[in-house]
């Protein structure tokens, strides 16, 4: 039977919610559309990479339940999909069913108690509670005697938390009576009840999450688990966190398992659940404080660790299939979905922050870390040992921080050193390696931070590391452990007072080269399909050369906000467009929620940092034609076009701002430059209400008058001449042209309906064809697929998660976007 599936989508990128779900909606509509189900998706991300597809029906909407209601009954819809929305798409499927009744279409994989059990704490402790499975002390309080009442028999600290929160989850940790009348307030107007749970505080705890799967017939698998190293405390999302999970022992890391297939089976979902555990580090002994049943950065996280292809094989369980029948793109053909995944190397994700970027323009922020997430995406590190994986990770975060700095770690006091131990900031990594240098034992490490002493030995042996590679200038055989350890030529080059050019001469003269290693779900057992790599400095190297006429396209890294979503949006279309022209593709990115390590995308993929050293490793083996670099990569452009790499640069401006100083609306005319001739594609206006593309304004007479700058570039790609007021007739204004920001590339391929990334790439090919060149020519008579919308930022969520309270230029973070027609 086909089905009129209706996929909701996550609205707004925005604090915890990066662009995961889009990689897993994009998926879904992929094995849907094999189904031959008719797909609709609803959203209003102008980053979305799914709604930008012309092979489904895409509705713009804000995502209220009386506009999917309506949605529903208008396009005639007979199945839902809420788990590639985030929490918002959980809430407004749950509040369907309610609403709707049995009139309701079926959600596929889910059952209403899940939903709402991830939504309302309380609800989710008494289901756990029936499956006799332990959990937080929790009350529901609806005013502020309530949450007093509940404070005072909990006894302090406690976490408040909205129920059914507006935007994403919210946990504040409250210490003292002072500060619990303002978090009561903030969790009661973010709750769309205007009810919050109030729960004990475990605080200390170590944090561990369990992904798991389910089919039809109650065929379990565990497809891996995660290790936070910060304590409960520390929001998970600014928490440095490891897989394959380190320091459980074994009976508890199965009595953990056990509980995660209860769990999914008490909650009759099909499909996968990721169930997340404290545990006291005391006894053993845990409880469950949450379940996501959506592809959140934990599921991310755990494909791109195992190699498991987990969406394919999801959605087709939730369409009926069973585990042994599903066959996956990866295991071979005598394998099923069915066979566990095993990991033979570590993956860490390394929180991203973004003070050093507030900070540069002058808005002030705090740094220490709690609760609430202040982190803004993340990066990865993969490698043999925790060692090399958390130094790849730390190098693929490029802090843009001085109080990442070394010099600043010399000058803590101990006082301070001290102060930052028990009140973590951002740069806590730096700071327990620096009180490891200053003598501090591991056991009072562990009693200050409740961080496993596992990983204090850990960072003691990156230090004592350091320390043999700064005393041993020039020895093979140093250098040779600092690189299987992870360490970069750049560092091994400031330890020695060298150039980073001769260390990488000095390790190519002695052959210590790189070896890539593939992301096998079985850890090579079986044979495998894999096109997923990582380096090490082993014997042993399992990637060749893709093809004589590869390229290579370097992704967007960690940095993501909005500007990093519509970023990764432009480099998925980049990589897209390579493929149609039956181009080999080599992916390198660091960030496991990018768009481009989709299955769909690229032949062949390399999880590693994005610094010359590293790109450069890849280059060595594959040695691509040309190399495609997101225009904000400055340096490292120039890093390879001094190694004389063929570099394509897609040309970007950093960001469009949206506050204007005379709160008057500025002119924004937008081009597409072939490399010779620039063509008027339309004009908007900007203000601080937005930024609106309106093709309804566009005359004849304006056509002509607009202004067609000389370009001193030879890149093609799209720009853009910001002016105002218009230009009169007798008027030559100054022509400062920038590129367009990524933000609006992806803003104005949603308005027009085209895919302007695809011309760009083939003219940087020259592999223009005569009708693209006579589309270029008529633009003037083209039909928008959306004559008129507005753009529009919603920063609310910085003064909760950032604790800023004056007012910013949101346009250059880009947070919280959406789109609407007018």
């Amino acid at each position: 039977m086909t089905e009129r599936v209706l996929i909701i989508g996550g609205s707004a990128n925005d604090f915890g919610r990066e662009t995961e779900g889009d990689v897993a909606a994009y998926q879904v509509v992929h094995a849907l559309k094999q189904y031959g189900h008719e797909v609709v998706v609803v959203d209003d991300n102008p980053y979305s990479f799914t709604s930008a597809r012309h092979d489904i029906q895409v509705i713009e909407q804000t995502l209220t339940v009386e506009n999917l209601i309506k949605i529903i009954n208008d396009e005639h819809i007979t199945a839902m999909i809420t788990s590639v929305g985030g929490s918002t798409a959980i809430r407004l499927g749950a509040d369907i069913l309610k609403l709707m009744g049995n009139g309701a279409p079926t959600v596929l994989g889910l059952s209403l108690p899940v939903m709402q059990a991830t939504q309302n704490t309380k609800y989710l402790h008494e289901r756990l509670t029936q499956l006799k499975i332990p959990t937080v002390q929790s009350r529901l309080a609806s005013n502020l005697n309530e949450i007093f009442d509940a404070a005072r028999d909990f006894e302090l600290p406690v976490v408040i938390r909205p129920v059914a929160p507006m935007g994403q989850t919210l946990r504040l940790q409250v210490e003292d009576t002072d500060d619990l009348e303002e978090a009561a307030e903030t969790a009661l107007s973010r709750s769309i009840t205007h009810q919050v749970n109030i729960d004990k505080s475990i605080r200390g705890y170590q944090e561990i999450s369990m992904l798991v799967i389910r089919d039809k017939s109650d065929s379990t698998i565990l497809i891996g688990g995660v290790e936070d190293m910060d304590p409960v405390g520390i929001h998970s999302a600014d928490s440095i966190a490891i897989t394959p999970i380190q320091t459980l022992p074994d009976p508890v890391y199965q009595k953990l398992r056990a509980a995660a297939f209860t769990v999914i089976r008490g909650f009759d979902v099909v499909g996968l659940l990721e169930v997340r555990f404290a545990v006291d580090p005391k006894n053993n002994e845990y409880i469950i404080t949450r379940v996501t049943p959506y592809f959140d950065r934990t599921a991310a996280l755990l494909v791109a660790a195992t190699g498991y292809p987990l969406v394919p094989v999801v959605i087709r369980l939730m369409l009926g299939e069973n585990l042994e029948d599903v066959k996956t793109p990866v295991i071979g053909a005598n394998h099923t979905a069915l066979l566990e995944p095993t990991m033979d190397h570590i993956v860490i994700r390394f929180p991203i922050f973004s003070f050093g970027d507030f900070e540069s323009n002058g808005v002030k922020t705090e740094h220490r870390l709690n609760t609430v997430q202040k982190s803004v995406g993340a990066t990865m590190g993969v490698g043999r040992s925790v060692e090399e994986a958390l130094e790849k990770a730390i190098r693929a975060a490029h802090f843009n921080n001085r109080n990442f700095s070394p010099t600043v770690m010399n000058a803590l006091t101990d006082n301070e050193i001290i102060e930052q131990l028990i009140h973590p900031r951002d740069n806590r990594i730096f700071v327990l390696m620096e009180a490891l240098r200053r003598g501090y034992t591991v056991d009072e490490l562990a009693e200050l931070t409740k961080i496993n002493a596992f990983y204090f030995y850990k960072l003691d042996q990156i230090n004592k590391l350091e320390e043999t590679v700064k005393n041993n200038a020039w020895q093979t055989d140093v250098l040779k452990l600092a690189k299987y350890y992870g360490l970069s030529d750049g560092l091994i080059a400031r330890l020695w007072h060298a150039k980073f050019e001769e260390v990488r001469r000095y390790r190519w003269d002695n052959g210590i080269l790189p070896t890539f290693k593939a992301f096998e779900p079985s850890a090579g057992e079986f044979e495998e399909a894999a096109n997923q790599y990582y380096s090490t400095f082993e014997s042993e190297n399992e990637s060749n050369r893709l093809g004589r006429r590869s390229v290579l396209v370097i992704g967007s890294g960690g940095f993501r906000l909005g500007d990093g979503a519509a970023a990764s949006y432009v480099m998925a279309m980049v990589v897209k467009e390579l493929q149609s022209q039956n181009i080999d593709t080599i992916l390198m990115n660091n960030n496991p929620t990018d768009l481009m390590f989709m299955s769909q995308l690229g032949s062949k993929k390399y999880y590693e940092p994005l610094e010359i050293s590293d790109v450069m490793n890849v280059i060595e083996i594959e040695q691509p034609t040309q190399v495609f670099v997101p225009g904000n990569r400055i340096k490292l452009i120039n890093s390879l076009r001094q190694n004389g790499i063929n570099v394509q640069v897609i040309a970007k401006e950093k960001y469009l701002p949206s506050s204007m100083k005379d709160d008057l609306p500025h002119t924004v005319i937008n081009y597409f430059y072939d490399g010779q001739t620039i063509y008027l594609i339309g004009l908007g206006y900007q203000s601080n209400q937005g930024i609106i593309l309106d093709q309804s304004l566009m005359s004849e007479e304006l056509w002509e008058r607009l202004p067609r700058p000389q370009m001193s570039s030879e890149t093609p790609g799209l720009y853009q001449l910001i002016i105002n007021p218009l230009p009169s007739y007798d008027e030559n204004p100054a022509m400062i042209v920038r590129p367009m920001p990524f933000t609006m590339v992806a803003f104005l391929d949603k308005v027009t309906g085209i895919d302007w990334l695809r011309l760009v790439i083939r003219y940087m090919l020259n592999r223009q064809t005569y009708s693209e060149q006579q589309f270029l020519a008529q633009l003037k008579s083209l039909t928008w697929r959306v004559p008129r919308a507005q753009l529009e930022y919603w920063d609310a969520d910085f003064a909760e998660h950032m604790e800023i309270d004056e007012e910013l230029d949101n346009g250059r973070y880009a947070i919280g976007a959406t789109y609407r027609i007018i």
